[in-house]
């Protein structure tokens, strides 16, 4: 629970390549100016700004960090990672106003949200910490943080990928399998859930290293400590090219000599939260586990 903000200041963003994006926008922003609390929209090249009806309210990203204190994220989960990613370094608390229906990251809809503005306002949340990961190879100039999950794979090859991992100094496994996946708790219901592991609480600080495709039905998903840091190469017999994507938003090609470092990162995501979050009732609703509840 926070105090009551008198001075809250909101920064706005999302994806500006969807028509539904400007609609809300232009409602929320005629609720602000309604409720006189002060917002900005992040100027993109991308943007039309004849569909804009506060063009004054655009602002450079400068002036969203010295002047804003919460950010409103508009759009789907992935365009809240985009937003969580660009703000990472400046401890600003996001708010995912999904398009559409409810995701994941997000805590309001085109729905509801106006009714979770005020409830900032007058200081019913909580910011919600998630522990990240941090990918490095010095051979490869790569160092990128990572919110849901981190995926080596086969580029251009049908043949598997002999993965070598050890934790914190020890052998842990070969994995001969499609590609690796090592996810944060928040990521845990993305890419790694449909290579069969496990779904995590969000707020909980561990490491989840799951195969994809493996080769034998031993590899099973492995969840260590937070606190542990995961070397990874691979089988230099063939010389070969990965592919190593971050959220699935940032790609970047890797030789099979190459030496990654995964670990927690220095940086953490944080999201607002509201007194009636259920995460339960979220995985529910997103997994469609629809089955009878028998309540005596």
């Amino acid at each position: 629970m926070n105090k009551i903000n008198t001075n809250l200041i909101i920064g706005i963003l999302g994806n500006f390549q969807k028509e539904k994006f400007y609609e809300i926008f232009n409602e929320l922003g005629s609720f602000l100016k309604n409720k006189n609390i002060e917002f900005y929209l992040l100027e993109n090249n991308r943007m039309n700004t004849e569909k804009i009806s506060y063009k004054d309210n655009i602002a450079s990203f400068n002036e969203i960090i010295e002047r804003t204190n919460i950010i409103i994220s508009i759009g789907g989960d992935g365009t809240i990672i985009s937003s969580i990613r660009k703000f990472l370094k400046y401890d600003k608390p996001i708010l995912g106003l999904h398009i559409g229906g409810l995701g994941f990251l997000a805590e309001c809809n085109n729905d509801n949200f106006k009714e979770k503005i005020l409830d900032i306002k007058q200081g019913n949340y909580y910011v919600e910490d998630r522990m990240l990961l941090n990918v490095n190879s010095i051979q490869n100039d790569i160092n990128h943080d990572i919110i849901n999950e981190l995926v080596i794979d086969r580029r251009d090859s049908a043949r598997t990928v002999k993965t070598n991992i050890s934790i914190s100094g020890k052998f842990a496994n070969t994995y001969e399998s499609d590609g690796i996946i090592i996810s944060t708790p928040t990521g845990s219901t993305a890419y790694s859930l449909s290579a069969g592991g496990p779904i995590v609480y969000p707020s909980m600080e561990v490491i989840i290293i799951t195969p994809i495709c493996p080769h034998t039905l031993s590899m099973r998903p492995l969840i260590i400590p937070s606190t542990d840091s995961i070397d990874v190469n691979f089988d230099t017999s063939e010389s070969k090219k990965l592919s190593l994507t971050v959220d699935g938003q940032i790609q970047e090609i890797i030789k099979n000599d190459s030496e990654i470092v995964v670990e927690k990162s220095e940086h953490s995501a944080h999201l607002i939260k509201f007194n009636k979050y259920d995460y339960f009732h979220t995985l529910r609703d997103k997994m469609y586990w629809k089955g009878n509840l028998r309540i005596k």
